[in-house]
């Protein structure tokens, strides 16, 4: 009897292996929001990673022990954000393109995990502003077409509560 239950239980995972290892490894995640503002405005809160902790899921609340740290100079292309963090891991966020009033372009970096593609972009409407944030990137096999499968539910939760946080931010400043 324990013989045929290690046998299923091995024949589960080679499953699982083979599964997350011919399912798609690329990955999109989106979410947007409309915020009644200034596009530049939004845009300092954006391109200024030092203002990230305020307004996104990614800080102290998060993992209590995360440090961050940040490169010389003024925010815009090449500015560069690091954290390290007992729960939430060790990493990098550099951006790669800025354009005021229109959003960023940015590299994520997870230790051991591949690099993921970040835009978040303003779009200026009647009334306020549309932003959407996208991020993409390649998952490897064996576990990575598993993985993908919750990267909508898991990274999109955090994009939704990072641009409520955004727009929270914006009024507060509009307000002063």
């Amino acid at each position: 009897m324990l013989k045929k239950v290690i046998i299923a239980l091995v024949a589960l995972m080679l499953l699982l292996l083979l599964m997350g290892s011919l399912l798609p490894m690329d990955y999109v995640v989106e979410r947007s929001i409309f915020i009644d503002g200034d596009p530049l405005e939004i845009h300092e809160s954006i391109v200024n990673l030092r203002s990230w902790p305020e307004w996104t899921p990614w800080n102290s609340q998060l993992d209590p022990t995360m440090v961050f740290s940040y490169s010389e100079g003024k925010p815009g292309v090449g500015f560069k954000s690091r954290w390290t963090g007992e729960s939430a891991g060790n990493g990098n966020l550099e951006i790669t393109s800025a354009e005021p009033g229109r959003g960023i372009v940015y590299v994520l970096n997870f230790e051991g995990f591949p690099p993921v593609d970040g835009v978040i972009e303003i779009q200026q409407m009647k009334g306020g502003c549309n932003v959407r944030w996208k991020a993409s990137g390649q998952l490897k096999p064996p576990l990575g077409g598993l993985m993908v499968m919750m990267m909508d539910s898991a990274m999109g939760a955090d994009f939704a509560s990072a641009l409520d946080g955004l727009k929270e931010r914006n009024m507060k400043q509009s307000e002063k």
